[in-house]
């Protein structure tokens, strides 16, 4: 356990500029933003627009519980992000030591393959969302204050912040956040698996392996079940081929990939994750195969990439 804390630290140490930065710099931008806006706010009821001054007290009641939205904003665009930095250092992470030859030194060194992979997983899967999180809390303090205050100075009959903090909506908020944290976790194993598997099979550029596989593929199967009449479902291998081995690491691409067995259900909000609306149907993945199947798939590409790894000659 010692020798994975000191390879973990090793991650951070090593990459503790794409953890951090981005991350920040958005967070920053959108603090800035949203300080910036001025005007007085105003609400549609109804299709009717009712200023802050003359609400009723279930109109006021529902304003305050919108403002537990201060902490989902910067995590939707955060969580645009997110993907796109794991996606980064999974290619990387078994890729880059090969390249460089640091490789030959952490070979020589009494850590066995496994709990160098592992360090590496647990970074990109626990690390880099606690890093959305944290910072996605951190700016919605000041965008929550910002409307609070907007809000109380518009003339609304009632104290603003005395009722945001009575509201369980409110507190439950960045609760709700860190309790999906496993759920991702789990849900993102199958496109980390590939990534880092990829990564440690690929001789050069390992991005072009890791998305023109998955799609070459699904095209060959589509055109050999249109040539030989073969009737295969062609969605279904992209949303698991292609969708579950590419885009799992976006957050709450779980709900979008429901639509395969109900294609009745409104997707509208999918990409506005995270919220109250979605945190139900977000627990429910734990009880369902799709999680767990895929999280097993992640585990066994894992293991194929420490093997590679292992055997994997550096050139």
């Amino acid at each position: 356990m010692k020798k994975l804390m000191w390879l973990i630290r090793r991650e951070y140490w090593e990459n503790k500029a794409m953890l951090l930065w981005p991350n920040a710099s958005i967070a920053a931008l959108l603090v800035i933003l949203y300080a910036s806006v001025k005007g007085r706010p105003s609400y549609q009821f109804e299709g009717q627009v009712v200023e802050p001054a003359v609400m009723t007290a279930a109109q006021i009641s529902f304003v305050i519980k919108g403002l537990s939205d201060a902490f989902y904003i910067p995590l939707s665009l955060l969580g645009i992000l997110l993907p796109i930095l794991v996606g980064v250092y999974c290619l990387g992470s078994l890729f880059n030591e090969r390249d460089d030859r640091s490789a030959l030194f952490w070979k020589s060194m009494p850590v066995s393959g496994t709990s160098t992979v592992l360090s590496k997983v647990l970074f990109a899967l626990l690390f880099f969302p606690l890093a959305t999180l944290v910072f996605s809390l951190i700016a919605g303090v000041p965008i929550f204050l910002s409307f609070a205050i907007s809000l109380q100075n518009s003339g609304i009959q009632a104290n603003v912040f005395s009722a945001a903090f009575h509201d369980s909506d409110m507190l439950l908020a960045p609760l709700k956040m860190i309790s999906l944290l496993p759920i991702y976790m789990l849900w993102a194993l199958p496109t980390v698996g590939w990534l880092m598997m990829v990564s440690a099979w690929a001789k050069a550029r390992p991005i072009l392996w890791a998305v023109c596989l998955p799609i070459m593929t699904v095209l060959l199967i589509f055109i050999l079940s249109k040539n030989l009449d073969l009737g295969l479902n062609i969605r279904w291998l992209n949303f698991n081929i292609i969708g579950r081995g590419l885009m799992s690491l976006v957050p709450a691409s779980w709900i979008a990939y429901e639509k395969i067995d109900n294609p009745k259900l409104d997707y509208a909000q999918t990409f506005t994750a995270w919220t109250g609306d979605l945190y139900g149907p977000s627990l429910e993945m734990l009880g369902k195969s799709e999680l767990w199947v895929g999280a097993i798939v992640g585990i066994a590409m894992l293991a194929v990439a420490m093997f590679l790894r292992q055997k994997k000659d550096v050139s």
